[in-house]
C-alpha cells in the first residue's frame, strides 16, 4: 500500500477525540502553571528564611555585662534568651552557661540549673566549680544521689589537676554531710582520709576529729527521717536513702514502715549486703523470731562479704544448740573484721561451753581489750581536741605543743588497739609534724 493511500485509509478523529486530546493539553498546562507557581513560592520561601536567618546570625548580641545588669533589675527572662541564643551560637561559652544556670536557679528551676552546669565542658578551669555549684543544685532539689556522684567526681579527682584546694575542701564536707545524714560511714571513712591526705598539715588535726566523732556522735534520728523522707520523694530510686530513711523509722519507733521500707530496697536490689544486715537487724530488733530464720535463709551469697550476717548465722545456731557451727560463723566474722568486740565475746563464750579454754583465751583477753578502749575512746579524744584547742590560744602556755604531742599519742594508740589503723597512722603524722 502507498502512503498516500494509507494516509487516506486512516480514520478520521471522532469528536469525543477531538475533545480529550484539548483536554489533556488543558490539564498539563495547568499542572505547568501550577509547578511555575510552587517553584517560585520555594524561591520566595527561601529568600525569606536566607533573611530572617541572616538577620537572626547577624544580630549582635548582649554582652554579658549588660546581662547581668538585666538580671540585677528582675529582668530574667530577657535575659535567659538571650544567654540561650548566646549558647546556640556558642555552645560552649562558659560564662554564658554559667550565668544562665544562676538565672535558672534564681527562679526555682534546681535542676535546669545543675544540668546547664554539668554542660560545662570538661577543659574548662571553671569546671570544678561548674560540678560543685551542680551538686549544690541537686541537694537543694532533695536529689542526694545525684549530688553524690558529683562530688564524688570531685573528690577523685587527677592529683596532677587537682581542684582549688577550698573548693576540694568544700565537696568533701558536702559528701560527709550526706553520709551522715544516710548514716553511711563505711562510704565516709575514705572521704576523711582523702580530705586528710590533700590537706595542709595544719589543717590535719580536724580531719581526725571527724573520723573520731564519727564513732562518737550521731544525727538525731526524728531529724535525719525529715531529710531522709525528702529524698526518697525527690528521687524514688536513690535507695541507699530509702535505707537510712527505714533504719531511722525504726530508731523512732516506726517499726511497719521500717520494715516496708527495707523490703522495697531488698526487692530492688537483692543482691545489697548492707540491705540485707540492716533488714536482718530489723527484724531481730523487732522481735519477728519466725521471719528472721526465714530470712536468713534467703540471704544471696552476695551478702557473705558482711561481718555481721555471719554474727546472725552463729546466734541462729546458738539457738539451736549447734554450738560447732556457731563458733564457725563467729571465726568467719572474725575474719571478716577482726575488731568485731561481741564476736570475741560469743566465740570465747562457746569456745568455754565446748571446754576449749585454749582457743577461748586469746577472744576473751581481745574482747576485754576492745572494750577497755572503748571506754577510753571518749575520755582521750576530750583531751585530744581540748590540747589541739590550747596551742591556737591568743598566748598558748610553753608547754602547749608538748601537750598536743602526748594527746595525740594517747589517742593514736587507743585507735591501735581498736584496729583502726589508718587513724593510728594519721595520728603519728600530726605528730611527727608538730
Amino acid at each position: 500500500m502507498t502512503t498516500e493511500s494509507a494516509i487516506a485509509a486512516r480514520p478520521e478523529p471522532t469528536a469525543p477525540a477531538i475533545a480529550g486530546a484539548r483536554k489533556s493539553t488543558a490539564r498539563r498546562g495547568w499542572a505547568g502553571v501550577v509547578r511555575t507557581i510552587a517553584a517560585w513560592g520555594l524561591v520566595a520561601g527561601l529568600i525569606g528564611f536566607n533573611a530572617w536567618w541572616y538577620r537572626r546570625e547577624a544580630r549582635p548580641l548582649a554582652d554579658l555585662r549588660a546581662i547581668d545588669g538585666w538580671i540585677a533589675r528582675g529582668e530574667s527572662a530577657r535575659a535567659e534568651s538571650e544567654l540561650n541564643e548566646r549558647l546556640r551560637r556558642a555552645p560552649h561559652d562558659v560564662e554564658a552557661r554559667m550565668t544562665l544556670s544562676r538565672v535558672l536557679a534564681a527562679r526555682g528551676d534546681l535542676l535546669g540549673c545543675a544540668r546547664e552546669l554539668n554542660e560545662v565542658p570538661y577543659w574548662s578551669p571553671r569546671k570544678a566549680e561548674a560540678m560543685f555549684r551542680s551538686a549544690q543544685a541537686y541537694l537543694m532539689a532533695d536529689r542526694a544521689r545525684d549530688a553524690e556522684a558529683i562530688l564524688l567526681a570531685i573528690m577523685d579527682a587527677d592529683p596532677l589537676h587537682p581542684p582549688d584546694p577550698g573548693l576540694y575542701h568544700d565537696a568533701g564536707q558536702e559528701l560527709l554531710t550526706i553520709y551522715a545524714t544516710e548514716d553511711r560511714w563505711e562510704d565516709a571513712y575514705p572521704v576523711i582520709w582523702k580530705a586528710f591526705d590533700r590537706a595542709a598539715p595544719p589543717d590535719r588535726p580536724l580531719m581526725l576529729i571527724m573520723r573520731i566523732r564519727s564513732e562518737l556522735e550521731r544525727v538525731s534520728q526524728v531529724e535525719t527521717a525529715k531529710i531522709l523522707r525528702r529524698y526518697v520523694a525527690a528521687d524514688p530510686a536513690d535507695f541507699e536513702a530509702l535505707r537510712a530513711l527505714a533504719n531511722a523509722e525504726q530508731a523512732i519507733g516506726e517499726g511497719a514502715e521500717a520494715l516496708r521500707h527495707m523490703e522495697a530496697c531488698l526487692r530492688a536490689r537483692p543482691d545489697d549486703p548492707r540491705a540485707w544486715r540492716d533488714y536482718l537487724t530489723m527484724l531481730q530488733s523487732q522481735g519477728e523470731q519466725d521471719a528472721f530464720g526465714a530470712a536468713i535463709l534467703r540471704v544471696p551469697p552476695s551478702a557473705d562479704t558482711e561481718p555481721e550476717i555471719w554474727m546472725f548465722r552463729g546466734q541462729l545456731k546458738e539457738r539451736e544448740g549447734n554450738w560447732a557451727g556457731a563458733a564457725a560463723d563467729y571465726r568467719r566474722a572474725l575474719e571478716l573484721n577482726p575488731n568485731l568486740l561481741n564476736a570475741h565475746y560469743r566465740l570465747a563464750t562457746i569456745e568455754g561451753r565446748l571446754g576449749h579454754r585454749e582457743q577461748a583465751a586469746p577472744h576473751r583477753k581481745r574482747w576485754e581489750e576492745l572494750r577497755e578502749a572503748r571506754s577510753q575512746l571518749r575520755r582521750l579524744n576530750d583531751e585530744y581536741r581540748a590540747a589541739l584547742a590550747a596551742t591556737s590560744a591568743p598566748e598558748p602556755k610553753p608547754s602547749a605543743l608538748a601537750d598536743l604531742r602526748s594527746a595525740t599519742r594517747r589517742l593514736g594508740a587507743v585507735c591501735e588497739t581498736l584496729g583502726w589503723a589508718r587513724a593510728a597512722e594519721a595520728c603519728r603524722q600530726i605528730v611527727g609534724n608538730l
